[in-house]
């Protein structure tokens, strides 16, 4: 179960919204971790004001968009900011 934090106005920022930054990155951590499509060793999660921000690598394109996907499904599509650089090429549809 991933857990999902809605913030219903988008002026209230994390500790407002009922969680802390800690708990966030964890969340989302461990969110990604969970997630079997992907490698996610070399992400690293970290908070920027309400923003979750994923900066590291992924072996192949597509992969950063899952991992933006599996961050959306945390905290929301609106509070996540993509730094990955993919290594490799496309990924495999098979």
């Amino acid at each position: 179960m991933v857990m999902r934090f809605d913030g219903y106005e988008q002026s209230r920022n994390s500790a407002e919204a009922g969680h802390c930054s800690a708990a966030t990155k964890a969340a989302v951590r461990s969110a990604l971790e969970a997630a079997a499509a992907f490698d996610s060793t070399q992400i690293i999660v970290s908070i920027l004001g309400d923003f979750v921000v994923l900066e590291g690598f992924v072996r192949c394109r597509g992969d950063d968009g899952l991992a933006v996907d599996v961050a959306a499904a945390v905290v929301g599509p609106a509070y996540v900011h993509n730094r990955l650089i993919c290594r490799g090429s496309i990924r495999d549809p098979h």
